[in-house]
């Protein structure tokens, strides 16, 4: 399948061909790019951030926005894809789903937002931002993080 990366997204459970061609897997150039441009200079993965990295601010701080471990593991989809239709961001908007510097995708938020559970295959998770706002996202070890991307550290 052309919109799989192995071990970190899957078409499980099944997506619809529409939302399936909105997603573009990100050549390892490109997302090194990105990934220097939004996340880190200096870190490759969510596991090795520094602590003034603003995906590890995120996590540490009180922005928990949702525990989505159980309802993943219970094919429960709808109450965090309706969760994440709360935030107001439009559907249309521009994601970019990080799993490490090499490894990346870009989709639409609407995409990401009505399939969530297709994109944690890993439960390490994922960071994901949003290049046109400030919002982002870091889901790991089955919690979501909700806060505010700032400048990589360099």
């Amino acid at each position: 399948m052309k919109n799989e990366i192995a071990g970190v997204f899957y078409d499980d459970p099944k997506m619809s061909s529409k939302d399936l061609d909105q997603i573009d897997i990100l050549s390892e150039k490109d997302c090194v790019e990105k990934w220097s441009a939004y996340i880190s200079k200096v870190s490759r993965h969510y596991m090795r951030m520094r602590d003034d990295e603003w995906p590890v601010k995120i996590v540490s701080g009180k922005n928990c926005f949702y525990h989505w471990l159980e309802s993943w593991n219970s094919d429960n989809f709808l109450e965090f894809s309706n969760r994440l239709q709360d935030i107001g961001i439009p559907d249309n908007s521009t994601l970019i789903v990080f799993w490490m510097r090499e490894i990346g995708l870009k989709t639409s938020w609407g995409v990401f937002r009505r399939n969530w559970g297709n994109f944690l295959y890993e439960d390490e998770g994922c960071i994901l931002v949003l290049p046109e706002r400030d919002e982002s996202l870091v889901l790991s070890n089955g919690v979501a993080w909700l806060g505010k991307r700032s400048e990589p550290k360099t």
